[in-house]
């Protein structure tokens, strides 16, 4: 009988070990276990320079696309579908290769696969690893840009051609405008990274060519470029300058100085001692600018001298505190620090200004700002309504003589309240 119970005993333990054993064998090793690790998106989606009367705006974006490569691991890409009618985005990733310094590339595309939106740098760098969730905040930005040009008092009786053509002869964009005080022209939805040449012509009342200027460039939505641009003519060459600014916007800007082309006025070089930030536009006789001093100390002029379409006004003493604003207006008003009497005020329009500040007459420009008022434009800035007067105010994170020139900085006001004085003008002079 005991020899029995022993052997059940010794039969029960020989079957444990057995189970152990096989169970133990089929445990993976470690270099089985698969590793993979999680990315977190977070994307703000920029997308007001497309515009959507174009067809390259009609492909609306319908994927977010993550590509991940790098050194010891296949390229892995993924697609998720998004609504880009929120301004940011959240979007999970998983089952990510794990690796260090990994490169991550983001797009956006539309359902037929064309690229809508790139990220506003070339890639990401991350590193991966197994069960742990790695955050990458990225701006996608328009895959497409425009070309803004603006031009002031050009000869008379005179129109302007703005056409872009890529290395493969394809017209990207072109547009046309006939003379005016402050003419405008925009070539809308240029393709990221398109090679080609810009090409603007000034044609006179015969229709003849007045002035020409040919510049090679590649359309870069990501980054900040300059270059200059010539006008040749029969006798002379003007400067013409081109900014390129991100997210895929260039300005040009040339004065022809009622068509004295002796005294060309194009590239200007800004002393930034004052910051032009705040411009109120359709309020007629209470139309205002603010200046802001982004200076440490206090800054004083014998004489500051404002341009606003040609109208010239002289302010003597000027002192603007460090730190401080200075709001320049027509009628001596609560919220005007400085007030001009002379007829015609500021003649700050609704169709367009050229404002321009100087340390005296023939002083130094201190900033300058080039800017497309109005109900509706097509150059950047906010359109903004005639009955619901707004000031249009330059981001604070912008504050810079560089970065007011560009429209897309600038907003209409969102006070909730009047300024003090008015009943409906709405602002925020000198604060």
């Amino acid at each position: 009988m005991l020899h029995h119970i022993r052997a059940s005993v010794f039969g029960l333990f020989c079957l444990s070990f057995f189970v152990i054993f096989f169970s133990c064998s089929k445990t993976p090793s470690p270099t089985q276990i698969e590793n993979y690790g999680t990315l977190e998106i977070r994307a703000n989606v920029i997308s007001s320079t497309l515009k959507k009367e174009n067809a390259i705006a009609q492909t609306i974006a319908d994927s977010l696309v993550v590509e991940v490569s790098g050194e010891g691991i296949e390229t892995a890409r993924f697609a998720h579908r998004l609504d880009l009618s929120r301004p940011a985005l959240n979007e999970t990733i998983t089952k990510v290769p794990v690796g260090r310094n990994l490169r991550v590339s983001i797009w956006a595309i539309s359902r037929s696969g064309a690229v809508t939106h790139i990220d506003s740098v070339e890639y990401h760098t991350a590193n991966i690893e197994n069960a742990r969730v790695t955050p990458i905040t990225t701006t996608l930005i328009p895959a497409a840009g425009s070309i803004y040009l603006q031009f002031l008092d050009m000869p008379t009786n005179t129109w302007v051609h703005a056409q872009f053509v890529s290395s493969d002869e394809n017209v990207i964009a072109s547009g046309s405008a006939p003379r005016s005080t402050r003419t405008f022209v925009s070539l809308d939805n240029i393709p990221h990274m398109t090679a080609g040449v810009l090409t603007v012509v000034v044609t006179d009342g015969s229709s003849d060519t007045a002035y020409i200027a040919n510049r090679e460039l590649t359309f870069n939505a990501r980054t900040d470029n300059s270059i200059d641009l010539h006008f040749t003519t029969y006798n002379s060459a003007l400067g013409f300058d081109i900014t390129m600014y991100e997210p895929g916007v260039t300005t040009g800007s040339f004065n022809f100085n009622n068509g004295n082309l002796n005294n060309p006025q194009s590239i200007v070089e800004e002393t930034g001692e004052l910051i032009i930030t705040e411009i109120m536009w359709n309020a007629t006789n209470d139309n205002y600018i603010e200046l802001y001093n982004p200076s440490d100390e206090a800054v004083f002029f014998e004489t500051l001298t404002t341009d606003v379409n040609g109208t010239v006004r002289d302010f003597e003493d000027v002192t603007v505190g460090p730190k401080s604003y200075l709001v320049i207006g027509r009628h001596a008003l609560p919220h005007v620090d400085i007030h001009t009497t002379a007829t015609g005020g500021l003649p700050i329009t609704s169709t367009g200004n050229w404002i321009t500040i100087r340390r005296g007459r023939t002083g130094a420009v201190i900033d300058r700002v080039i800017f497309a008022a109005g109900t509706s434009n097509t150059v950047g800035w906010p359109a903004l309504s005639a009955s619901n007067i707004r000031s249009i105010e330059l981001d604070r994170d912008k504050y810079c003589v560089t970065e007011n020139n560009f429209g897309k900085n600038w907003k209409a006001s969102t006070a909730a309240v009047p300024i003090p004085g008015t009943t409906n003008q709405y602002g925020t002079p000198g604060f």
